[in-house]
């Protein structure tokens, strides 16, 4: 159908709750999945082939309920649109390479890279913070192990060490900020 379904009665759910399944595996890592899944079945501790069943283990039922509950909320054709955004996306590209495209900017950068991170990995968080010292830009790295994927910065118990290096990058930024500000506006003439 091409993506037309707003004059349809039947909306495309399968495939766009499957294609959340695929993708929610790739917020998480390896070690959260089998922390809190493993092989585990779902409603029973036999662990033997039955055809009958439609989801037999844990990891399955989550990926299903993720998916029902994203298709309630989210348009098909806007999910299309975000992840073709994010697959064209190139910065390097588009600029003449990542250190000119950063070259271009003025601005302070904190980057924050989590050690299980499929869908940023820290490689390409360090290719970012390599081309900004390139520009001779100011730039803040940090690499935080978590066995939570991307997801990471949403697990409750990740959140303090987050701060901790988020609240002070901006606490400097804005004293810088307020500083500049001041020096601008003592430097400027009165108004007439």
């Amino acid at each position: 159908r091409e993506g037309r379904y707003y004059d349809e009665t039947v909306k495309p759910r399968f495939g766009l709750a499957l294609a959340r399944m695929v993708a929610h595996i790739t917020y998480l890592s390896e070690q959260s999945i089998e922390m809190k899944f493993g092989r585990r079945l779902q409603n029973s501790d036999n662990f033997a082939y039955d055809l009958s069943k439609e989801t037999e283990f844990q990891i399955e039922s989550y990926l299903h309920y993720q998916g029902k509950r994203f298709v309630e909320r989210f348009d098909a054709n806007s999910y299309i649109a975000l992840t073709r955004a994010m697959d064209y996306f190139n910065l390097a590209e588009t600029h003449g390479g990542l250190t000119a495209a950063l070259s271009r900017t003025n601005a302070r950068f904190l980057v924050v890279s989590y050690t299980t991170d499929w869908l940023f990995p820290t490689s390409q968080s360090r290719e970012i913070v390599r081309a900004l010292a390139e520009t001779g830009r100011h730039v803040t790295f940090t690499e935080l192990d978590s066995p939570f994927g991307h997801d990471a910065f949403l697990i409750e118990s990740e959140l303090p060490r987050l701060e901790s290096i988020v609240r002070p990058f901006l606490d400097r930024a804005y004293r810088d900020l307020h500083k500049a500000a001041r020096g601008a506006s003592a430097a400027s003439p009165p108004n007439r």
